[in-house]
C-alpha cells in the first residue's frame, strides 16, 4: 500500500519516524508516500510477523468539532474498506489510536501506483488498459454493493502488485449510506480532473459517479494525458462540467467505452454490466466494443452557470460558457442576488460558479495576476506529441523522428529499455547514465573519443540542433528542458561517431514527448 495522493516513493527515510513502535505492535520503517490526508509507512506487524502498510492520519484524536468530524471520517474510511473483501480492493487489518492520532493498518502492496507507472514508462495499450479496467470495475461493484462510494478514483489511487494486477486504494473521502454526510456544504474533496460532473455541480452522486472517474482514469493511463486537465483549477472545473473530453487516438478500440463513461449526465452512462462486456471485448482484442454500449437517448446537457440580471462588466476576454456555444463575447453579466427557488441542478450550476469565483479570489490574493469578473478566461490546451526512438550505439547523432521542437516547447525524454557498450570486448553493458567512475576512469586513454568530456562514456546525450550555441545535455533515465529556440532534436551515445564506434554494441529505446503551449 502506497499513498494514493502522491507518487510511489519507496525507500524515503524519515529521521523522526523510522523505528517508532505504534500501539506496541507496529514497527515503522520507511515512508512509502505522503498525501493530503496522511503519511503511509512501510511497517512490520510484530505480533503476526508480517509486513504491513500503516497510514498515519494528519489529524489528532482530540480537539474541536472540526477535528472530531475528521476523526469520524477516518473511522468510516477504515470501516468502508474493511467490509469489502475483494482481491482488487486494498485489505484493512486494523485501526488504532496512538500518539494522539489515528493509524490505519493495511495490506502492503509491493508495487507502484498507476500514476507512477504512467510517468515512468508511458501509456498502456488499449488491451492492457481494458484488463486493468475490468479489475477496477469489479472492485467498484463490490464497493457499491457494500453501500459505499469511493469518490476519488484516479491513477494515483490504483496500485500495481508484482503480478501486474490492480488494487484500488485510499477511501479517504468515501461516504457510507449509513453514516453522516462527511463534507461541509460546498466543499469539493478529491482531484478535480477525475471528479464527475455531478460532484462539481453539487448534484446527487452515486455509483455512476465512480464509473465516470474510472473512465477518466482509463483515458489517462491509455492516452497519456488527463482528458480534462487544464492549466488552472477554474478551467478544469469548467472542462469537467461543460466540455467534451480531449481523447487521444491511442485509445483505439477503447474510445467508445471511454466516451460512454464520460457522458455528462449520470443517466446516460452505461451500467457496470454493459461496461464489463465492452471492456472484455477490448481486452480480447476485438474492435467492436462500442456496439455493446447503449446509445444516449435524450442526452441532457448541464445548465450554464447562472448569469442573472444584474451588474454588467465589460471585458474583451472569453468567459465560461457551456460546451457547444460561442464563447467569444465582450460582455459578461454576473449577479450577487439569488434567483428565486432554483432547481437542484441550477443550484449546482450556481455552486460551480461560486467555486470558480472563490478560486479566482484565492489566485488573485496569492499572485495578484487575475482580474476578478466572476468568470475566468480560458486558455488553449497545450498539445503534446509523443514518440519512441531507438538510439544506436554504432551511429553518431540520430534525429528523433515524429516530433517538431519550437522555441518555448517542453521536451521530456524517458528511458524505456535497452543497454549498450562502448567496448563490447573489455567493458560491460550500461544504460543511459553511462559507466560508473571506476569504469569511466579505466577508459581514460580514449578520453578524446568523448563528445561531452564532463559526462561518462556510454551516457546518452541530447542536443537541439538550431538552438543558440547548441548545448549538449546528458539525458540519463529522464531529462526535461525548455527549448530556447526552434531546432531538430538529436540523440547519441557519448563516444565520437566518426572514429571510435567500431567496437560499440547495443541500442537504447527512449520515449520522447514535446509539449507545445499554443
Amino acid at each position: 500500500m502506497t499513498s494514493g495522493d502522491g507518487d510511489h516513493q519507496a525507500g524515503i527515510r524519515s529521521e523522526h519516524g523510522s523505528g517508532r513502535l505504534i500501539s506496541g505492535r507496529y514497527l515503522l520503517h520507511d515512508i512509502l508516500g505522503r498525501g493530503g490526508m496522511g503519511t503511509v509507512w512501510r511497517a512490520h506487524d510484530q505480533l503476526l510477523d508480517r509486513p504491513v502498510a500503516v497510514k498515519e492520519l494528519h489529524i489528532l484524536t482530540h480537539g474541536d468539532e472540526e477535528h472530531r468530524i475528521r476523526v469520524r471520517r477516518t473511522i468510516r474510511e477504515a470501516r468502508a474498506v474493511a467490509r469489502v473483501p475483494h482481491p482488487h480492493v486494498v485489505g484493512v487489518h486494523d485501526l488504532v489510536e496512538s500518539e494522539d492520532r489515528l493509524w490505519i493498518v493495511m495490506e502492503l502492496v509491493q508495487g507502484p501506483s498507476l500514476a507512477h507507472h504512467l510517468a515512468e514508462y508511458g501509456p498502456l495499450t488499449p488491451q492492457h488498459t481494458a484488463s486493468l479496467g475490468l479489475q477496477l470495475l469489479d472492485a467498484l461493484v463490490a464497493v457499491h454493493a457494500a453501500g459505499t462510494l469511493h469518490r476519488d478514483v484516479k491513477p494515483a489511487n490504483v496500485l500495481l502488485r508484482r503480478d501486474g494486477s490492480a488494487v484500488l486504494t485510499d477511501f479517504g473521502i468515501a461516504v457510507l449510506d449509513d453514516g453522516e454526510f462527511l463534507t461541509t456544504t460546498g466543499e469539493l474533496i478529491g482531484s478535480l480532473e477525475f471528479m464527475a460532473p455531478e460532484r462539481v455541480m453539487g448534484a446527487e452522486v452515486g455509483p455512476a459517479s465512480d464509473l465516470w472517474s474510472l473512465g477518466a482514469t482509463l483515458a489517462t493511463v491509455c492516452g497519456g494525458l488527463s482528458p480534462f486537465r487544464r492549466p488552472a483549477r477554474p478551467a478544469t472545473l469548467h472542462a469537467v462540467a461543460y466540455q467534451e473530453p480531449a481523447l487521444s487516438e491511442r485509445l483505439g478500440p477503447l474510445r467508445p467505452v471511454i466516451e460512454a463513461l464520460l457522458r455528462k449526465s449520470p443517466d446516460e452512462r452505461p451500467t457496470a454490466a454493459s461496461t464489463r462486456d465492452a471492456l472484455h471485448r477490448v481486452a480480447a482484442g476485438h474492435s467492436d466494443a462500442g456496439a455493446l454500449l447503449p446509445s444516449p437517448t435524450a442526452h441532457a446537457s448541464w445548465p450554464a452557470p447562472l448569469l442573472a440580471d444584474a451588474d454588467t462588466m465589460t471585458s474583451g476576454r472569453q468567459g465560461l460558457v457551456p460546451a457547444g456555444q460561442n464563447g467569444q463575447t465582450s460582455v459578461h453579466t454576473t449577479s450577487l442576488r439569488p434567483t428565486p427557488q432554483p432547481s437542484s441542478r441550477h443550484r449546482g450550476a450556481k455552486r460551480l460558479l461560486w467555486a470558480l469565483v472563490g478560486t479566482t479570489v484565492l489566485a488573485a490574493g496569492v499572485g495578484g495576476g487575475l482580474f476578478l469578473t466572476g468568470v475566468l478566461p480560458l486558455k488553449k490546451d497545450p498539445v503534446t506529441t509523443t514518440t519512441r526512438q531507438a538510439v544506436k550505439s554504432t551511429t553518431g547523432w540520430q534525429r528523433v523522428t515524429g516530433v517538431t521542437v519550437r522555441q518555448g516547447d517542453k521536451v521530456t525524454m524517458r528511458f524505456v529499455s535497452g543497454q549498450w557498450t562502448v567496448d563490447h570486448v573489455n567493458v560491460p553493458m550500461t544504460g543511459p547514465a553511462g559507466y560508473n567512475a571506476a569504469i569511466d576512469q579505466s577508459l581514460d586513454g580514449a578520453k578524446d573519443c568523448k563528445i561531452k568530456p564532463a559526462a561518462p562514456f556510454g551516457a546518452l546525450l541530447a542536443r537541439l540542433a538550431g538552438e543558440k550555441n547548441v548545448p549538449i545535455r546528458s539525458v540519463g533515465r529522464k531529462l526535461t528542458f525548455k527549448a530556447a529556440g526552434n531546432g531538430t532534436l538529436q540523440l547519441a551515445i557519448n563516444d565520437e561517431a566518426d572514429r571510435c564506434v567500431q567496437d560499440n554494441k547495443g541500442t537504447l529505446t527512449m520515449q520522447v514527448s514535446v509539449t507545445h503551449q499554443p
